[in-house]
C-alpha cells in the first residue's frame, strides 16, 4: 500500500436503468426513425416480409403498433443470452446473418427504439417447428431514475403461439405520441427510401397497414412520380475516377457515358468507388404541366411530393444510411449552389438521387457512434466531391436541353412597369381569347415577360458581385491604418529590443523581425496592385503601362502558379505600350484568364503536373490586342458558341459569370472573341482594345 493510503479496494460500475430511456429517446432522433430500426431488426433476421400495423378502435387514434416478420424468430436461449444484454456483440462477431445478410445493426441497441414508441413492448417470438413461443413484456416505466439496470427482473413465459409459424411479433402499447397524417406520410418516405434502389435487396418486403390513411397503407413502394422522372442519370465511378452510365431524359437513352474522367487528370476517388442514380425534375409550370397531365396529379402535389423525398441518400450494403436524403437534409449544400447558378446548377429540391457504397469496398466511410450519418473525414470530403462531379454531367445536359426556360418566380418592383397581365386580361374580357389584337398582345406579354426574367436573373447575379466589390473596396481602405500602426510599432519595438538586449540576444531576434517586416511588406504590395481594383477607382482613366498590368496579375497569382508548376510568358513589343484607360477592366479580363487557364491546366494534367500560359500583346493603330492561349484542353467546339453566356460552366461549382462579366467590361473598348490559332494548342481568347484607348 502506498504511503498515505489510507482505505483501498474494488468495485463494480452499476448502469442506472434510465440508461434505456437515454438510449431510445437520445441515439433514436424521432418516431419513424425508431420504426426504421424495428424494420432493420426484421431484416437481420432474415425475414422475408414484415409488416407495421396501427391498431385501435379509432382508426384516428391508434391505441398500439405492431411489428411482425417472418423472419428466424428466437428461442429462450437466443432472447436470455441476447435481446436481454443492451449492447450486445454477436452481431460484430458474425457480421452476417444466417442467411447471409450483411447485419445494418451492429451496436445492440436498436431494440430499444421501442422505448421511444411506447411505454410498454410486448414480445413475441417463435423459430420455424418449434411447438412453443418466447412471451416477454416491457414495462419502459420499471426502468426509472433510481433503480439499477441489474435490479431489474423481466418475466418471461413459454406458450404456444399457433397464429405465429415463426418470426418475432413486437407489440407496443400506450403510444408516447399522437400520430398525425404528417407523421404517417413521413414514415411512408422514410420506408420507401430505405431499400437500396440498386436491387441490392431483393427479397425483402415491407407493409404498411394505417387504416386512418389508406393511401399508405399496403406494400410501401415510391410514388408513381418518383419513378418516372424528367432526367435519369446512372452509372458507376470507379477507383480511378472514371464515370461511366447513362443518361435518360423522359425515359429514352440521351447519352452514354463510356469510362468518362472526372476531376483532375490523376485524381482518384479516396473514398473507394460507389454508384449513382440520380433522378431530376423541372419544378417550373412549364416542366411540371406535361407530367401533370400523365399522371393526374397538380402542380402543388407534386411539388409537395418532390418536396417530402427530395435529397441525396446513402445506401451501404443495401441500406439507407440515416439521415442523409432526409428532408432538410442538404449535406450537399446544392441549395447553396443553385443559388450560385440559378439556372444550370440544380437545386436539393429537384433532386432524388441515391449513392451506393460498401463496407468492403468504403472503409474509411465509418458511422458516427450517433447513428446520425458518418464520420466527416477525408473520405466523406472526397464522396461530397465526386458526386458533384458526376452530377455536373446531368446539369451540363440539361442546360443544354434547357438553356433559357428558368423561371424567377418573382417581380422585382425595378420590372414591374413590365408587367402586361392586367392589360392581357383586359383585352381577353372585352374583345374575347381568340380576337387578333389579343393573340398579339398574349405573345407580347410572353415575349416581355420571358426577356424581363432574363434580365432579372443578371441582374441579380450583378448586385451580388457590386456588393462583393463594395467589400472589397472597404477592406482595401481599412486595412491601410493597422498595416501603418504595426510597422510604426516594429520601429519602436526594434529601438527598444537595440537597447535591452546583449549581442547574443539581438542574433537570436534581428532573423525573427526580419522575417516579420518581409511578411508585412508582402501585404503592402498585395494591399497596392488590390486597390486599383476596387470599385472606388475601377471606372477612373489613367495612364498605364499594359505589360506591368499583365504582369501585376500574373503576380497575385504568383504563389498558385508555383504551386501547380504552371510557367507563364508575356511576348510584348520592346517599345512599352501605354495606354489611358480604365486599369481595372483591363485587370479584370485578364485575371479571368489566368483563373480559368489555371483551373482547367489542373484540370487536364492534374495537380502540380504543370503548363503554359502565354500572353502576347499587339499594337493597332488605334489601340492593342492581347491573344491569350494555355496548352489545356481547350474548349470544345460544342461549347464555343455558348461560353459567354451568363451561368454556362463547365467548373463543377463554376457561376458562369466570368467570361460574361469579361464581355460586358470589355464592350466600351472592343470586344473578346474565342480563337483556334494562337501560340499554344489549348484555349485561345483574342481581346481587342480599340476605342477610347487613348494611345
Amino acid at each position: 500500500m502506498k504511503q498515505g493510503t489510507r482505505k483501498s479496494g474494488s468495485a463494480k460500475m452499476r448502469p442506472r436503468a434510465r440508461l434505456i430511456g437515454l438510449i431510445g429517446d437520445e441515439l433514436i432522433s424521432d418516431e419513424p426513425v425508431a420504426l426504421v430500426e424495428l424494420v432493420k431488426n426484421a431484416y437481420d433476421a432474415d425475414a422475408t416480409r414484415v409488416e407495421v400495423r396501427f391498431e385501435g378502435s379509432d382508426p384516428e387514434r391508434p391505441e398500439r403498433i405492431v411489428v411482425v416478420d417472418n423472419g428466424t424468430g428466437m428461442d429462450l436461449d437466443t432472447v436470455l443470452t441476447a435481446w436481454f444484454e443492451p449492447g450486445t456483440v454477436i452481431k460484430r462477431k458474425q457480421e452476417r446473418s444466417p442467411g447471409g445478410r450483411l447485419y445494418q445493426g451492429a451496436k445492440g441497441i436498436g431494440r430499444f427504439a421501442a422505448a421511444r414508441l411506447a411505454e410498454s413492448l410486448m414480445l413475441e417470438s417463435k423459430t420455424e417447428g418449434a411447438n412453443e413461443g418466447v412471451f416477454v413484456l416491457l414495462e419502459w416505466g420499471r426502468f426509472d431514475d433510481e433503480s439499477y439496470l441489474d435490479e431489474i427482473t423481466i418475466d418471461y413465459e413459454l406458450h404456444p403461439l399457433p397464429d405465429l409459424e415463426r418470426g418475432t411479433r413486437l407489440t407496443l402499447e400506450k403510444l408516447r405520441k399522437v400520430w398525425e397524417k404528417e407523421d404517417y406520410e413521413e414514415l411512408h418516405a422514410r420506408l420507401s427510401r430505405l431499400i437500396s434502389p440498386f436491387n441490392d435487396v431483393t427479397d425483402f418486403n415491407i407493409f404498411l397497414d394505417i387504416p386512418a390513411h389508406p393511401e399508405f397503407s399496403g406494400e410501401v413502394q415510391p410514388p408513381e412520380l418518383i419513378l418516372k422522372p424528367k432526367y435519369l442519370l446512372k452509372g458507376t465511378v470507379d477507383e480511378k475516377g472514371f464515370f461511366t452510365g447513362e443518361l435518360q431524359v423522359d425515359g429514352k437513352r440521351h447519352r452514354k457515358f463510356p469510362r468518362h474522367k472526372l476531376g483532375e487528370r490523376d485524381s482518384e476517388p479516396v473514398c473507394g468507388p460507389f454508384e449513382v442514380e440520380i433522378r431530376a425534375w423541372d419544378r417550373d409550370r412549364e416542366g411540371l404541366e406535361p407530367i401533370s397531365e400523365r399522371l393526374g396529379m397538380g402542380i402543388r402535389e407534386i411539388r409537395r411530393t418532390l418536396d417530402t423525398y427530395c435529397g441525396v441518400s446513402i445506401y451501404r450494403d443495401g441500406f439507407r444510411v440515416y439521415p442523409y436524403g432526409q428532408k432538410g437534409n442538404d449535406w450537399l449544400n446544392l441549395d447553396i449552389r443553385s443559388r450560385l447558378n440559378p439556372v444550370k446548377n440544380l437545386a436539393n429540391n429537384q433532386v432524388i438521387a441515391a449513392v451506393r457504397i460498401s463496407r468492403e469496398h468504403n472503409p474509411e466511410l465509418r458511422d458516427r457512434s450517433t447513428r446520425e450519418g458518418m464520420v466527416m473525414n477525408t473520405a466523406h470530403a472526397a464522396l461530397e466531391e465526386w458526386f458533384k462531379e458526376v452530377l455536373s454531367l446531368l446539369e451540363e445536359e440539361r442546360y443544354r436541353l434547357r438553356p433559357r426556360k428558368e423561371r424567377i418566380e418573382r417581380t422585382d418592383p425595378l420590372f414591374e412597369a413590365f408587367e402586361l397581365r392586367e392589360t392581357v386580361q383586359r383585352a381577353r374580357s372585352e374583345l374575347g381569347k381568340d380576337h387578333p389584337v389579343t393573340r398579339l398582345i398574349t405573345e407580347a406579354e410572353q415575349q416581355i415577360k420571358a426577356g424581363v426574367e432574363r434580365v432579372q436573373e443578371v441582374y441579380s447575379r450583378l448586385l451580388m458581385s457590386a456588393g462583393l466589390g463594395h467589400m472589397v473596396d472597404i477592406v482595401i481602405h481599412e486595412i491601410g491604418a493597422p498595416l501603418g500602426k504595426i510597422n510604426r510599432q516594429l520601429a519602436v519595438l526594434e529601438k527598444d529590443l537595440e537597447r535591452l538586449l546583449d549581442n547574443e540576444g539581438k542574433k537570436k531576434i534581428t532573423p525573427r523581425l526580419e522575417s516579420i517586416k518581409g511578411w508585412l511588406e508582402q501585404i503592402h504590395n498585395l494591399r497596392q496592385r488590390l486597390e486599383p481594383q476596387t470599385p472606388a477607382k475601377r471606372g477612373r482613366a489613367t495612364t498605364f503601362n499594359v505589360r506591368d498590368e499583365i504582369e501585376d496579375n500574373f503576380r497575385l497569382y504568383e504563389a498558385l502558379l508555383q504551386k501547380q508548376g504552371i510557367r507563364y510568358e508575356i511576348i510584348a513589343p520592346k517599345t512599352p505600350v501605354r495606354v489611358k484607360m480604365s486599369r481595372a477592366c483591363l485587370g479584370q479580363i485578364v485575371a479571368n484568364m489566368i483563373d480559368n487557364s489555371i483551373f482547367w491546366l489542373v484540370r487536364d494534367k492534374g495537380a502540380g503536373r504543370g503548363g503554359h500560359i502565354q500572353v502576347r500583346l499587339e499594337t493597332l493603330e488605334h489601340g492593342f490586342r492581347l491573344l491569350f492561349s494555355d496548352d489545356g484542353p481547350g474548349v470544345p467546339e460544342e461549347d464555343r458558341s455558348r461560353i459567354f453566356e451568363p451561368y454556362f460552366s463547365r467548373k463543377p461549382n463554376g457561376m458562369g459569370l466570368g467570361l460574361y462579366i469579361a464581355r460586358l467590361v470589355i464592350e466600351p473598348y472592343g470586344k473578346l472573341v474565342y480563337r483556334d490559332d494562337c501560340g499554344l494548342p489549348g484555349a485561345c481568347f483574342e481581346a481587342t482594345f480599340e476605342r477610347r484607348v487613348g494611345r
